[in-house]
Order: C-alpha cells, then sequence, then structure tokens
C-alpha cells in the first residue's frame, strides 16, 4: 500500500502530511530490517496503532502483528482515546491482521499463550523512551529471547547530522532530566533516554547479537520534535514541573539552563520554532545469541 492509504487507516486525520511522513519513516525502517510477508511480529508499545498498519502492511495477508500496550483504552492526550483509535484501525482494510493486547508486556511474555508464545520478530519501535524506568528494556530483552529469533530497536540517537534538529536533542535531554526527578506514575513522554550503546549493552546482556545497525534522517515534515520543543518552551504544565521537583539549587539551576539552551537553539534558527527537524534515529537487528536461552 502506498503512505497515503497505510495513513488513511489511521483515526487521528488532524495533521495530514505529518502522518504520511512518519508512514513513510517507518516503511523506511521495515525495509531496512527485512520483515518479509508472512512474518509474525509482536510489537512493544503501539499506541493508537501508527506502526501497527506499517507491519500489518508488510507482513501481507498471511501475516499477523500482535501489539503490546499497558496504557488504559480511555489514554489521550490531545488526540483520539487508544480504545476509539484502534477500533478505527481494526475496522480498516489492515485490521484482519493484527490484535491489540492491553497488558504489561513483561507479564505477556512471562505468560504466553498458544498463539502468543513465538514470533519472528519483536520490535521496539519509538517506545522506549517512554518507558518509567530504564531496566525495564533489559527485563523485556531477557523475556523476549524464548519467544524470537530476531529483535527490532528504532528509537532517536540523541544525536543530529542537521543544525535545526538540535533543538530536538535539547528538549530530549531537558524533558528526561525533569523526569528523572519525578515519579513513575509521570505520563509524560520522555522519560527514559537511553542511548544507542545502552541499548545495545541491554541487548547483549540478554543474550542478543548486534547483527546491523544504522542511522536514519527522518522526513522535514514529521512533527514530533516541532512538539517536544514546544512543550518545553511554551507548556506552564512543564514549566510547573520542572520547578515543583524536589531537588536542591544546584539541581534547579542545571534544569533551568537546559530548558535555557533549547530557546536558545530554537532562537538561531531562521525559521525558529517551526523549522525545528526530528534527531536521528538509529535502527538496529539482534539476533539470539547462540546457546543462550533466558526467560
Amino acid at each position: 500500500m502506498t503512505p497515503q492509504e497505510v495513513a488513511a487507516c489511521l483515526l487521528d486525520q488532524d495533521e495530514p502530511e505529518h502522518n504520511i511522513a512518519a508512514i513513510e519513516h517507518r516503511q523506511r525502517l521495515i525495509k531496512s530490517w527485512g520483515i518479509p510477508p508472512g512474518s509474525k511480529v509482536l510489537e512493544i508499545g503501539p499506541g493508537q496503532g501508527d506502526f501497527t498498519v506499517c507491519l500489518a502492511d508488510s507482513v501481507g495477508p498471511a501475516g499477523r502483528v500482535v501489539a503490546v500496550d499497558p496504557a488504559p483504552l480511555d489514554w489521550a492526550v490531545g488526540t483520539p482515546d487508544y480504545r476509539t483509535a484502534r477500533a478505527f484501525v481494526l475496522a480498516s482494510p489492515l485490521g484482519s491482521r493484527m490484535e491489540f493486547v492491553q497488558d504489561d508486556p513483561i507479564p505477556f511474555l512471562d505468560f504466553p499463550t498458544t498463539t502468543t508464545k513465538s514470533f519472528d520478530f519483536i520490535v521496539f519501535c519509538h517506545c522506549i523512551w517512554y518507558f518509567s524506568h530504564p531496566s525495564f528494556l533489559p527485563i523485556m530483552l531477557a523475556k523476549a529471547r524464548p519467544r524470537a529469533a530476531t529483535v527490532l530497536i528504532a528509537e532517536y540517537s540523541l544525536s543530529t547530522s542537521l543544525p535545526s534538529a538540535v533543538p530536538h536533542v535539547l528538549a530530549a535531554l531537558a524533558a528526561n532530566a525533569v523526569e528523572s526527578f519525578r515519579g513513575e506514575d509521570s505520563k509524560r513522554n520522555i522519560r527514559s533516554a537511553l542511548t544507542p550503546p545502552q541499548m545495545v549493552s541491554a541487548a547483549e546482556g540478554a543474550g542478543w547479537v548486534l547483527a546491523k545497525e544504522h542511522m536514519v534522517t527522518p522526513g522535514e515534515r514529521q512533527l514530533d520534535a516541532f512538539r517536544e520543543v514546544r512543550m518545553i518552551l511554551n507548556s506552564k504544565l512543564f514549566r510547573t514541573d520542572m520547578e515543583s521537583v524536589q531537588v536542591d539549587d544546584k539541581i534547579k539551576t542545571m534544569l533551568r539552563g537546559m530548558t535555557y539552551a533549547v530557546r536558545v537553539s530554537v532562537g538561531r534558527l531562521e525559521g525558529g520554532l517551526n523549522s525545528v527537524r526530528n534527531m536521528d534515529v538509529w535502527a538496529a537487528r539482534f539476533e539470539a545469541k547462540e546457546g543462550s536461552l533466558t526467560g
């Protein structure tokens, strides 16, 4: 299917250019990973199904995508809630190829059913930074080891080849820094901004071997960076959260300095906030280490 046809399977159409650019980005990731038709894929953290529809298109009518997310079905922040969005996706032309499961991925991997015992691929696509604690990744990777032979990861790299994406890098660091002093019940996006080497280390410790990795520069119409940077600059709630963390003046000064750096980096762009681009994305493929089996 074309990016436009895949995007039409999503309920939220408020920003169609962003949707299509995001679909194109995800289709490039799938192509680089080499997910063939007929594959059975487990997706961690599908949200509304933005990547799920791309996977369903890739695996074809003979394939299957099981998407597991612990978030409540009424979860919504300026977008349709998960229950409504997923119902729309399931009613789309790709819906018969996928299944959404509301569950914590860790017990889901611990107690498989007959239909969820094994997969060709387990995919983490732009979800790891959303984990409430960085320790969840190595735990999931260890429990995934008996379930599949291949793990695929795509996440922001905390680096960029574009000056216009520097604000995104700084905003991610600022947001994660504030989150590190808040409770795990926080619902903000960036809570565990792991770097590529940290993700590789987590995978290797769980019995996976890095088979290949590469960097991807997202398209200019994607708005993820714009949203994150705008939140740092303009959100009264973020400012309140930052000022209310229980830390000493030295750390508070650091947090304020990080948000200042975001503002200055945006000010140096000719187009300001509207010209902010997404940082580069790290994409990796891991294969099971021969002779290792944990769970």
